[in-house]
């Protein structure tokens, strides 16, 4: 009797422990983080969750971020998505506007975010992600190149900046380059950012909106047109040099370009900086804001990172609302932001920028920042912009109007 007591007793527990087993949720997480060259602290971070989450279990499906371009569209369509999948504001821009996203807009992450980043949640004044982290924009500086020309602090102003080339000219020192093969990515990234940062004492945050909707017309707005303008005077300043730029790309040559000690200054993004500390080269450099054309408080450009959205036909969607919210607590998006060197979206959340970029992250601090229209206008638009600046940048007698008319047409067309 005894025997048959405890065979029966171990068969319950067998069929206990099946159940638990059974009841666990498998959470599917799509991500382009967390692999390869970009673990970022993805390891820890999944741990920590299981271990506050015991009822959860994480599946990690690994996507590139070009090939979420495809994959994730083809799931949602056969309507088996992952619970939670990693976009970026472009992304979201479009599955939410096919309505593949769900609405997040009640969730408690979203008074987390800081103030001035929350309509960048949102499309159509629905929020559809989670934002886990700014990829900022700005100006990288060789110090010895500065200090071999006597050029004693950066310059946050158009003519400052004139005034630094003309002594690192002197000097037999190349002042900057903006490379623009490939995409026209470093005369674009200049000019947006002076010309969204604007004429005002502060960058109107709302202004990428405006134009986007037509309340504020390219060919109206004395940003743009300053902006470009100041493209024109740097270059007639010999900042830089229009033909060696364009020809150059700016994901290799560029960045080998200032690694080497060939040029002082090159526009690109914070996600350089433990690529050029680990490689000690330059040896002393920093990172600094972009000039402005109104004022010398210089300007940062945010790059919208990454960030997680619920598609509307995910299986379990309590448990990816944990793992959202999870990720918007600092004490663990700080793991993720300080290995990605980014700047975090919390209210008070730790950064992870060094010492060398505290110019950057100071005139962001003091709010002197504007966000890359990635994801708001249009990828014609966008385009449209790219070209149109490179070839101004080669031929600055090109007519602004008829370049400005061009961005307000293709942008009423996709309206």
């Amino acid at each position: 009797m005894r025997s048959n007591k405890l065979k029966m007793s171990a068969v319950a527990i067998a069929m206990l422990i099946g159940a638990s087993a059974q009841a666990a949720t498998t959470l599917e997480v799509s991500s382009w983080k967390g692999y390869g060259a970009e673990t970022v602290n993805f390891p820890a971070i999944i741990e920590r969750f299981e271990e506050q989450n015991p009822d959860i279990k994480l599946k990690m499906t690994y996507v590139s971020r070009n090939d979420t371009a495809t994959v994730i569209p083809a799931r949602l369509l056969a309507g088996d998505p992952p619970d939670v999948v990693m976009v970026d504001r472009d992304f979201m821009a479009i599955w939410s506007r096919d309505d593949q996203l769900m609405d997040l807009s009640a969730e408690p992450f979203v008074q987390r975010i800081q103030k001035d980043l929350q309509p960048l949640l949102e499309i159509d004044g629905k929020v559809h992600y989670m934002m886990l982290e700014i990829s900022g924009m700005g100006m990288y500086v060789n110090k010895d190149l500065f200090n071999k020309a006597g050029v004693e602090a950066y310059p946050t102003s158009i003519d400052g900046m004139i005034a630094a080339c003309e002594k690192l000219n002197a000097a037999g020192v190349i002042p900057m380059i903006l490379p623009a093969n490939n995409g026209g990515w470093s005369p674009h990234m200049l000019v947006d950012s002076m010309a969204l940062a604007g004429l005002d004492a502060k960058p109107d945050q709302s202004k990428i909106d405006k134009l986007n909707s037509g309340e504020i017309n390219f060919v109206e707005d004395e940003g743009f047109r300053q902006a470009m303008l100041a493209l024109k005077k740097l270059k007639e300043a010999k900042c830089y040099d229009a033909k060696i730029s364009a020809g150059t790309d700016p994901w290799s040559v560029g960045l080998s370009t200032f690694q080497s000690g060939r040029v002082a200054m090159l526009p690109q993004g914070l996600w350089n900086i433990t690529p050029f500390s680990n490689d000690e080269l330059p040896e002393n450099y920093e990172v600094q804001p972009f000039p402005t054309i109104a004022n010398d408080a210089g300007v940062t450009m945010d790059y919208i990172g990454p960030g997680w959205s619920i598609p509307k036909s995910a299986k379990n969607v309590d448990a990816a609302k944990k793992w959202i919210d999870f990720w918007s607590h600092d004490e663990n998006l700080k793991l993720f932001v300080q290995a990605d060197t980014a700047v975090s979206p919390l209210v008070g959340g730790t950064d992870g920028l060094p010492a060398l970029a505290s110019g950057y992250t100071q005139t962001r601090a003091n709010g002197n920042f504007v966000a890359f229209p990635l994801g708001t206008w249009s990828s014609e638009l966008t385009l449209a912009m790219a070209d149109d600046i490179v070839a101004y940048m080669l031929d600055t007698d090109k007519d602004l109007d008829t370049i400005f008319k061009r961005w307000d047409e293709i942008r009423d067309n996709n309206l």
